[in-house]
């Protein structure tokens, strides 16, 4: 279970609760009154989750591009007799 803290008593404790983030690996859900508003996690799963959104990022744009293409070849799929005989002649010159 993800430990929880309220934000006065980080504030009191902040150098205790960084040690034991980096010491036990676990993020740290930080709470004001009620209500989560941050998590602290040790700093290389930070890195390895900007990685990841970089991969993401990177791969979100592939797809679009591979969706393009294949919108591309669907349209020209439906070419008519005429059409194609235009393409033809226009490629063989």
């Amino acid at each position: 279970m993800i430990e929880t803290i309220q934000s006065s008593d980080l504030r009191r404790r902040v150098r205790e609760v960084l040690d034991r983030i980096q010491r036990n690996h676990e993020p740290l859900i930080i709470y004001k009154y009620d209500s989560p508003q941050a998590v602290l996690i040790p700093f290389d799963d930070f890195e390895a989750y900007q990685a990841w959104l970089d991969h993401r990022k990177k791969r979100t744009v592939w797809l679009a591009e591979l969706s393009a293409i294949a919108d591309e070849v669907s349209a020209g799929a439906c070419l008519t007799d005429a059409e194609a005989a235009a393409l033809i002649a226009e490629a063989e010159r």
